[in-house]
């Protein structure tokens, strides 16, 4: 069973987008919205996708895969939900699973050369997004990855809970995150790096949708001037802030490049 969680700055603005999750999904999913600013505090992503998770895993204990997905996708494939099942029940190593995703994370010379935020950039980034060409390449297949792109995080319950698929309990994903300090960008190449520490393998699936982009925090004036309140630089602020601490925290596993035998 799927559940999702979304966070959102504007209900209204979003519902087109959160519509088509249902419309082309095979059967009822349920669903949790944070308000993650608008007429309520801004909370930065993480926070908000760590109160998601929070209450879906409480209010759905049925719910075995959950969707942090932005409020700016909209889903154009029919039985998408059937497909992101298809690829847990076949690849029973895989812990996380998204629309986009890089086949590495970070350059070779990582730790190696002074540090650049640019170190902790994507490689060969494939999605199925109408725009993919413009981001990277378009891809069809179900692929393994290292990392997906924050737009789409599907994880079991068990990875959202931080089990390392032998039974071993850690601290769950985004709290990890949200103690650690990040605010906003790179947590999807964070989770990445977490997926690789706790032993799950990370998949692309080529669903058909629409990424409108940035609506979800950056786009919106209020998140900005919030941003501008919380760090010297504000968004740019949580960016550089968000690449250092990732180098920091993750030389255990970085650069992520594919396993052998993936």
């Amino acid at each position: 069973m799927l559940g999702i969680v979304t966070a959102t700055t504007n209900v209204e603005r979003a519902e087109p987008c959160l519509l088509s999750w249902q419309k082309y999904a095979t059967k009822e999913l349920p669903l949790v919205i944070v308000g993650n600013g608008g007429k309520r505090p801004y909370l930065g992503p993480v926070k908000a996708f760590r109160q998601g998770i929070d209450q879906m895993l409480v209010a759905h204990p049925k719910v075995d895969l959950i969707a942090c997905l932005h409020d700016d996708v909209l889903i154009r494939e029919e039985g998408w939900d059937g497909a992101v099942a298809r690829c847990f029940h076949r690849h029973p190593e895989v812990g996380l699973v998204g629309f986009g995703g890089a086949i590495g994370l970070g350059a070779d010379g990582i730790y190696h050369e002074p540090y650049d935020p640019m170190q902790l950039a994507r490689i060969g980034y494939r999605s199925n997004t109408d725009d993919a060409e413009a981001h990277g390449t378009r891809s069809l297949l179900v692929e393994p990855v290292v990392c997906l792109d924050g737009f789409s995080q599907i994880g079991r319950r068990e990875f959202w809970l931080g089990l390392n698929g032998k039974g071993a309990t850690h601290v769950p994903p985004w709290h990890y995150l949200e103690l650690e300090g990040f605010v906003h960008h790179f947590y999807d190449g964070a989770l990445g790096c977490l997926a690789r520490r706790l032993g799950w393998g990370v998949y692309y699936v080529p669903i058909r949708c629409r990424h409108l982009g940035g609506q979800t925090a950056v786009g919106d004036p209020g998140y900005q001037a919030w941003a501008q309140t919380q760090i010297a630089g504000g968004d740019r602020g949580f960016w550089e802030a968000a690449h250092r601490i990732g180098y920091d925290v993750f030389k255990d596993v970085l650069p992520l490049r594919l396993q052998t035998g993936a």
